[in-house]
């Protein structure tokens, strides 16, 4: 009888320990409708540095943007992998007509289809769209410029459910990604971060980035089939 009424009491002991330690955790963590938007943002560019390869679509409304050879891109619809490997269709305008063109860029080396003949052709070096969409010098560089976060009215976005947050980016910041910039021009944010997994879905900037631009050109980015597996190889 002692040494079953031993066990019991260190039974209860374990049942006590767990429940305490239990109750300690859930009081030091930090409840997820107490998070700051800037709390979120930062969540979300950390969790952004652990992503290896994600679906990415860039549309533009007002206007294009230049990314070389006399293209003017209003949409971008690609797929993207760590570190250096890219593969898109991009839609947009050359001289004033329309044109989809397909892309792809491993390490330095880039190939585009001739809008006019939809050969490959391997483009210089300086053509280097991939900063745009480069985990480590675009998307994050976007989140962790953000000045004035401050929370909205959680929304979906893809069916996912996220903090809805808004907020500002000094141009000037954007220029790794787009090559120029305007000068002392705020660019407005608005942030779509999945509340289950802080990460982020979608981007939305609103405001003439460079000189080049036109006035009130908005910029919708979207990510989804975050780290699935891909394969993107230079065209043979």
């Amino acid at each position: 009888m002692i040494k079953r009424s031993k066990i019991v009491a260190f039974a209860l002991c374990l049942v006590v320990t767990l429940v305490v330690s239990i109750g300690c955790s859930q009081s030091t963590s930090t409840p997820a409708a107490s998070l700051t938007a800037a709390q979120v943002i930062t969540m979300a560019s950390d969790k952004l540095d652990t992503v290896n390869s994600f679906h990415c679509t860039l549309d533009q409304t007002g206007g294009g943007t230049p990314i070389g050879n006399g293209v003017e891109m209003t949409r971008f619809d690609g797929d993207i992998l760590r570190p250096d490997r890219l593969k898109a269709t991009i839609t947009g305008t050359v001289s004033g007509m329309s044109i989809g063109i397909q892309m792809i860029s491993v390490g330095t080396v880039t190939y585009m289809t001739n809008p006019l003949t939809a050969k490959w052709e391997q483009l210089s070096p300086q053509f280097a769209i991939l900063s745009v969409f480069n985990p480590n010098t675009g998307i994050t560089t976007i989140m962790r410029g953000i000045t004035n976060p401050a929370k909205l009215k959680d929304e979906q976005s893809a069916g996912v459910m996220c903090y809805h947050l808004s907020g500002s980016v000094d141009s000037e910041k954007l220029t790794p990604i787009t090559g120029s910039s305007v000068k002392g021009t705020a660019i407005n944010v608005e942030l779509w971060v999945g509340k289950d997994d802080s990460l982020v879905r979608s981007i939305k900037l609103t405001g003439k980035i460079t000189e080049n631009e036109v006035s009130g050109i908005v910029r919708t980015l979207s990510l989804s089939n975050i780290d699935e597996s891909i394969n993107i190889a230079l065209p043979q």
